[in-house]
């Protein structure tokens, strides 16, 4: 009994080794990169932004509810959350000074669903990004089959 015991363990042993092997050559799972550095810092993406656009940022809340808006720069930091009343122009600061946004900033409202890049929604005009909140509502939450536009 023990030398059949011993024969398929030493069986599973050397298909446990050539498995790795056979899928190395096979050219499905690359190589790893030896030694290994875990702790390394990942290089940040060349800035291709400089070039785009920056302005402040004026929301219009165009609901009849106040709403939460909230922004993050391209490297998803958290800029800052406001509440705009209803009906209500906002231009959005930080600590006393206005912020300028660039086109791939993100923003949201409320505080389910995505965001949307700020180029998407809103419209450039004199320095100023101009967004509706009906068109952020509009680009994360998507089109709701047989409801009317103008309820959307």
């Amino acid at each position: 009994m023990p030398l059949t015991w011993m024969r398929r363990y030493g069986v599973l042993a050397i298909l446990l080794l050539l498995i790795p092997l056979w899928a190395f050559a096979q050219g499905q799972i690359p190589l790893p990169q030896w030694p290994p550095f875990p702790n390394e810092p990942r290089a940040r993406p060349p800035e291709h932004f400089s070039d785009q656009p920056r302005g402040l940022l004026e929301i219009i809340n165009d609901w009849e509810d106040a709403v939460k808006v909230t922004v993050w720069s391209h490297h998803r930091e958290r800029i800052g959350e406001w509440i705009i009343p209803a009906g209500q122009p906002a231009v959005f600061e930080m600590e006393g000074e206005r912020i300028k946004v660039r086109p791939h900033y993100k923003i949201k409202v409320g505080d389910d669903w995505g965001w949307v890049d700020v180029g998407q929604v809103g419209e450039f005009q004199n320095g100023v990004w101009y967004i509706r909140v009906r068109d952020i509502w509009r680009a994360t939450h998507g089109r709701r089959p047989g409801v009317p536009d103008w309820k959307q």
